[in-house]
């Protein structure tokens, strides 16, 4: 591998996202299907002898210890005790708060990177490495473009990716995801749902536990999903803990035509992107 390398970080949407229970160590066992999409960050990372730095363009984001990005280095350095230095420039595109998954894929790129040039651990080990960043990160480091995860998200498998467009909304809101589970309202463990994996998930019913939350908090994004289905989405729904929401559309002229209906909505992002598949994720 070359000392710089460049490379894709896709961002993501929940097409289902169930809570499923509360676990006993805090966090939550879910049931959601991941779809990676064409709309995300690129980072540029540079090896050299020593030191670790990050230097960030676009969306405000940590620059130190708090950034996933340098988690995820010092974590890889931690696990295998390889002496290397690290630079990263990351041009960051997907607001942070968004429930898109920038961070996590951010991270997940790292390690990626660094498992490519240094051969350290399997695909199914270094999934495993990734959920010590966080619930999202191991589907970002799987080679799935669209995983079923269940456990808090660590669990993946294969689920058949369909061909659409979609339309992503992002409010200039940003939602913790922290405050959206401690606000979800669980009463009593929920049954996984029952889809058929022969057909597209839009045309079964796209479901998202937080949004009822959200729309109660923020009902301006109930207003821009409602244009999304008016404008003749398939579907539409809010994405994460949110506040993004995304429209499914057939065809990419049906989503710039809609994507354009949003572009004096005062939002933050409004963006046209298709299924990301991994074969396109590297350049250079």
């Amino acid at each position: 591998m070359a000392n710089r390398v460049s490379v894709f970080a896709p961002a993501k949407i929940n097409l289902v996202l169930k809570i499923i229970d509360r676990r006993e160590d805090g966090y939550h066992e879910l049931y959601t299907i991941f779809q990676k999409i064409t709309f995300g960050d690129r980072l540029i990372i540079s090896f050299r002898e020593k030191g670790l730095s990050l230097e960030v363009k676009g969306e405000n984001v940590p620059l130190g210890l708090e950034n996933l990005c340098i988690k995820a280095a010092h974590l890889f350095v931690q696990k295998t005790d390889l002496n290397f230095g690290l630079h990263i420039e990351l041009q960051k595109n997907v607001p942070p708060g968004s429930g898109l998954g920038g961070g996590s894929s951010d991270a997940a790129a790292v390690l990626r990177v660094l498992n490519e040039k240094f051969k350290s651990f399997s695909e199914s080990e270094l999934i495993a490495l990734a959920k010590e960043l966080g619930a999202d990160v191991p589907f970002f480091v799987s080679s799935f473009s669209t995983a079923l995860a269940r456990g808090i998200g660590e669990k993946l498998s294969f689920w058949p990716t369909f061909p659409a467009w979609y339309v992503i909304l992002v409010p200039k809101v940003e939602i913790s995801t922290k405050w959206a589970y401690e606000n979800l309202r669980l009463t009593i463990p929920q049954l996984p749902p029952n889809y058929d994996a022969n057909q597209p998930l839009w045309e079964q019913g796209l479901v998202n536990d937080f949004q009822e939350l959200i729309f109660e908090h923020y009902p301006q994004l109930k207003g821009l999903k409602d244009k999304l289905l008016s404008l003749g989405a398939k579907a539409a729904l809010l994405s994460g803990s949110g506040g993004a929401l995304f429209g499914v559309f057939r065809e990419e002229a049906q989503a710039v035509k809609a994507a354009n209906a949003f572009l004096k909505d005062n939002l933050k992002k409004v963006e046209v992107a298709t299924n990301y598949y991994e074969k396109t994720s590297k350049e250079g």
